[in-house]
């Protein structure tokens, strides 16, 4: 088996692990959006470390496939991976198509739902500051 072919099973592995690797970021940020809104800040203090180690691991990944890509040729960029799959036989080409594609939806997917909890975080601060600074409310002035 040449070194190629090699890189190639290796970069389709990095693929599928990273496709599971973001159905269950997916999933840890849906669980962080209900802690987040029933204000359970001692869980998400513990959820957040998971998430930060999730998200190291999901750099090393694509740190490992940007030097796959590198290695065999091509830019490490989407058009570099499309390039990449055009050349390789129909069974890698449809596999590493499918699982790049599934990729990219799912970081779509984590994406919003990241940006949803920022909104819940946003509404949240909005709410404390209310609070807290009552008289802000209804002064044009500066505070006191």
């Amino acid at each position: 088996m040449s070194s190629k072919t090699q890189l190639v099973k290796a970069l389709l592995g990095e693929l599928a692990q990273d496709v599971t690797s973001y159905q269950h970021l997916a999933q840890q940020l849906k669980h962080q959006q209900a802690l987040l809104v029933n204000r359970d800040s001692q869980a998400l203090l513990s959820h957040n470390v998971q998430l930060q180690q999730l998200m190291q691991q999901l750099g090393e990944h694509a740190k490992r496939r940007s030097e796959y890509l590198e290695s065999l040729g091509v830019s490490a960029d989407d058009a570099g991976m499309k390039r990449l799959m055009a050349a390789l036989p129909a069974q890698f080409s449809q596999q590493g198509n499918q699982l790049w594609k599934k990729l990219y939806e799912l970081t779509l997917q984590c994406q919003e739902l990241n940006n949803a909890n920022g909104r819940v975080l946003a509404q949240q601060k909005q709410m404390i500051d209310k609070l807290l600074k009552p008289e802000q409310q209804f002064c044009y002035g500066p505070g006191r």
